[in-house]
């Protein structure tokens, strides 16, 4: 759940992909197991990403998930999208390995993290994180992977870090858009975020975030031309 006692700072992480290949997926508790997603779960996403407050309603999830994933990239969700479900067949957890257009380049983006309250405290957030960032070695070997957070996720942000994931210091950025003008910008103040968490976290542990935080590389310093976030042809 988000927490909105804090302010809200928005920035990103990264890790670089060398890390990917020593990431173990640890082994679910007895009675859970892992899937990608199949026609029908995208019900399942909008209610897990509607129980961690994602979004206002299940039906405001399930549109945006059908415009911006199952309608233009069905084939990409099913080796990317990952859920962790419970002995019954439920999904009670996800994570996607998905992709981005941004000012960065054309890059690998973990999105989507969520686990169903009544099953949390089990491991299955860490572990089906693992499983989505597992698929990249495979799909997307050449691209370091970033993800997007906020203060309000301060739970999940020391679970990205645990991870391998760290503080990505550099500008905000501009993410492609279906919109005029082409473009949205995503935020990053990641040395704001930590000053912001005193208090929440130990000062040990926001002196080893800030340490550990990564400038940008040449590249990433350059501005990328933004390419359409959908395939040919495709709007809503």
């Amino acid at each position: 759940m988000l927490d909105k006692s804090v302010p809200y700072v928005g920035f990103i992480m990264k890790m670089r992909r060398e890390k990917l290949n020593k990431l173990q997926v640890p082994e679910l508790p007895d009675g859970y197991y892992f899937k990608f997603y199949e026609p029908g779960n995208e019900n399942d996403w909008a209610r897990l990403e509607s129980l961690v407050d994602e979004f206002p309603s299940l039906e405001k999830a399930l549109e945006y998930f059908n415009n911006e994933y199952r309608n233009p990239y069905s084939d990409e969700l099913r080796r990317r999208c990952v859920f962790v479900c419970s002995a019954d067949g439920t999904p009670v957890a996800t994570a996607t390995a998905w992709f981005m257009s941004s000012s960065l380049g054309m890059k690998s983006w973990l999105q989507w993290i969520s686990c169903d309250t009544a099953h949390q405290g089990k491991g299955l957030g860490r572990a089906v994180i693992a499983k989505a960032l597992s698929c990249y070695p495979d799909i997307a070997p050449e691209s370091d992977v970033y993800l997007h957070t906020q203060t309000w996720s301060h739970t999940a942000m020391y679970l990205y870090w645990k991870l391998g994931f760290e503080l990505f210091l550099g500008d905000a950025i501009k993410v492609a858009w279906h919109r005029e003008p082409g473009f949205r910008v995503m935020t990053n103040d990641p040395l704001k975020a930590l000053d912001t968490l005193q208090g929440v976290y130990t000062d040990e542990l926001i002196g080893k975030m800030r340490q550990g935080a990564e400038a940008p590389t040449a590249d990433e310093l350059i501005e990328h031309e933004l390419l359409s976030p959908f395939p040919a042809g495709y709007s809503y």
